[in-house]
């Protein structure tokens, strides 16, 4: 494909179910279990241009983005002489890896624009993403169901911090990589004024709640292992969503559903529960989306969202987006597009080149 012409990139969005270890006894910490979804997603239109034009979505939306792209530029070492127009962001902040996804996006956009010619495997050390968990580069570039490997405590990490304060930590290993059924629908909530912890709440809540006990880590390990991934091959949804349930309840995770901020979701953990077309009911990350599983076989994403969103109102539970989607196998996709799309520019669009 031609880089002169315009090109749109999409991305998945991604739910992170749980970092596995988070003592550190056995030699290794982190540890990444999370799942590549169609939607939410990172959509985006670009092309070249002499200076730096950023259009479309909301004044935070350009901002960010504009924020984002100075940052991939200097990785890159180049001018960011590039055209861009905002379809689709994930929401920031909620546990869907927005982060990770849009600067990659703009990795690989810059890549594509200046023909540098770089590897998926380049483009991820130089995103500088993975320092905690490496779900999120790899439902990038791949999608599906993922588990990593964690980083060593001898060799690669000597202490327990989030991505953002792990930059010079290498991405951790990918141990396997399933493929999630197609017939597997997947519910998510987004809550309209909660957010999970970013920054130095982050590391603050690390810090003060790691290392944590040995027997918690081989308990979430073993629901993993012998509950999880059989129920995956074995195309059992039950099991699968018996074992999200258990994630909660052991582990890290449980820690996080302590939080006194995360209060409020309880009401609506017990409305996914309570509604009978879903199985299975989780925290991405630290939030604050919750999801949840159903049989797309069995029910439409209508009567999933009509009954979720009666349970939601039964519970008085906070204000929110119901979503339903599906896995994403492919990983984000690079595509020509018709110039039209870009829409005619603006005076107030205009960004100069940094």
């Amino acid at each position: 494909m031609s880089s002169t012409s315009t090109h749109r990139i999409s991305t998945p969005s991604r739910l992170h179910f749980t970092l596995i270890d988070m003592n550190g006894e056995i030699g290794r910490i982190d540890g990444g279990l999370g799942l590549s979804l169609q939607r939410p997603g990172v959509v985006f239109d670009f092309n070249p241009h002499e200076r730096t034009v950023i259009r479309g979505g909301d004044t935070d939306d350009r901002r960010v983005v504009m924020s984002e792209l100075q940052a991939s530029s200097r990785l890159l070492h180049i001018e960011p002489a590039i055209e861009i127009a905002i379809r689709k962001m994930i929401p920031r902040h909620q546990g869907l890896g927005s982060g990770t996804q849009l600067r990659l996006a703009l990795l690989a956009a810059l890549n594509h624009r200046f023909n540098l010619g770089l590897s998926q495997s380049e483009l991820s050390r130089i995103s500088t993403r993975g320092g905690t968990s490496g779900v999120g580069i790899n439902a990038f570039f791949q999608g599906g169901l993922l588990l990593d490997g964690g980083h060593s405590v001898n060799s690669q990490k000597k202490s327990f911090a989030p991505s953002h304060y792990s930059t010079g930590v290498r991405q951790p290993p990918l141990l396997l990589r399933y493929e999630f059924p197609a017939t597997w629908g997947i519910v998510v909530f987004t809550p309209d004024n909660l957010r999970g912890l970013a920054g130095q709440q982050e590391l603050e809540f690390m810090v003060a709640n790691t290392p944590i006990p040995i027997d918690e880590v081989q308990a979430v390990s073993h629901v993993i292992l012998m509950r999880l991934l059989p129920a995956i091959l074995e195309m059992d949804l039950v099991a699968f969503g018996s074992s999200v349930n258990a994630l909660q309840q052991i582990g890290w995770k449980r820690y996080h559903w302590s939080r006194p901020d995360v209060a409020p979701l309880h009401s609506v953990r017990s409305a996914f529960n309570d509604t009978n077309s879903i199985v299975g009911c989780g925290l991405s990350s630290t939030g604050a989306t919750i999801f949840g599983f159903f049989d797309a076989t069995e029910f439409s994403d209508g009567e999933v969202s009509d009954a979720l969103n009666s349970a939601l109102q039964e519970h008085n539970a906070i204000p929110g987006r119901v979503l339903c989607t599906r896995a994403d196998n492919t990983g984000m996709k690079i595509s020509a597009t018709e110039a039209s799309h870009l829409q005619p520019r603006r005076a107030a669009d205009r960004t100069p080149r940094p």
